[in-house]
């Protein structure tokens, strides 16, 4: 990753591409990406002034997960008729700007994200990703904060102590646990079936990791929630099942490839975007 900059601070944006292309979508009527997408963009170079910025995207599937379990996102409605054909237009604006954006066969945008992350922050920059996906706040550390952005809510900002009180006392790197034993609808992953949100909760404020609560299986009968004992027969029955439902709902930091990625330089970039609305 380039880290030559003018700037005193490096610090970069890293935008969840087609999150924000749907979120516009939506909100925007008749439904349309390019203009309320480049907005976007402008309002978060004013807001947070990267010396970075990178837009990252989803390939088509199947990625590796859909391989590990084909009923991954299978609930998932289709894709809005014409929604495909302006992602395909916001490319070539990218380009025509000067935006670097990413995609990777076999990955999901997360994952993109996860990995251009660990790299920028191990470069030595101030990181902030912008998503409509929560399943983002595993990756929190002190170098990088995510917002959240919906269409039902004001647009949220987390850090770790943020993430932690969201998720009742769950700290962020646990939150793949949390998703392997109660599941998460959103992405059609049953956890460990029968073990919802509380018991899930529970059992991460009193155990490190999906390890520990195994390691420590014989004691979860005793504990003082209700239906422990069953709780403990479901973790049981159900080992290998847990163990790859956390593989899904781990984000990938490591992709092969991206490690000499080149995010744009914000310098003269919001220029560029007022240029365009203009």
């Amino acid at each position: 990753m380039n880290t030559n900059t003018q700037n005193e601070q490096k610090k970069l944006v890293l935008v969840d591409g087609h999150a924000l292309a749907f979120y516009v979508w939506y909100s925007d009527y008749p439904h349309e990406i390019i203009p309320g997408f480049l907005k976007s963009l402008s309002r978060a170079i004013t807001n947070h002034e990267p010396s970075h910025l990178i837009v990252t995207f989803d390939p088509a599937p199947p990625t590796f997960r859909h391989e590990i379990y084909p009923e991954y996102k299978a609930n998932r409605p289709p894709v809005p008729e014409g929604f495909l054909e302006e992602c395909e237009e916001l490319y070539g604006v990218l380009d025509s700007l000067d935006v670097s954006h990413c995609k990777v066969e076999g990955f999901e945008a997360d994952d993109v994200l996860g990995t251009l992350n660990k790299n920028a922050s191990e470069a030595g920059f101030e990181v902030v990703i912008q998503t409509s996906d929560l399943d983002l706040l595993q990756l929190l550390d002190t170098n990088l904060t995510v917002e959240v952005f919906s269409q039902y809510w004001p647009t949220r900002t987390f850090d770790i102590a943020a993430a932690s009180r969201r998720f009742d006392g769950v700290e962020p790197h646990q939150l793949p646990d949390l998703k392997a034993l109660m599941g998460d609808r959103s992405d059609n992953l049953p956890g460990v079936k029968g073990i919802g949100e509380r018991s899930a909760t529970i059992l991460l404020n009193e155990y490190s990791d999906l390890e520990a609560v195994y390691d420590y299986l014989e004691e979860i009968p005793a504990m003082t929630f209700r239906g422990a004992k069953r709780v403990a027969r479901l973790l049981e029955e159900n080992r290998d099942e847990a163990f790859k439902m956390r593989m899904l709902a781990t984000i990938v930091r490591d992709i092969p490839g991206l490690t000499d990625f080149e995010p744009s330089l914000c310098d003269g970039l919001q220029t560029r975007l007022d240029n365009w609305r203009n």
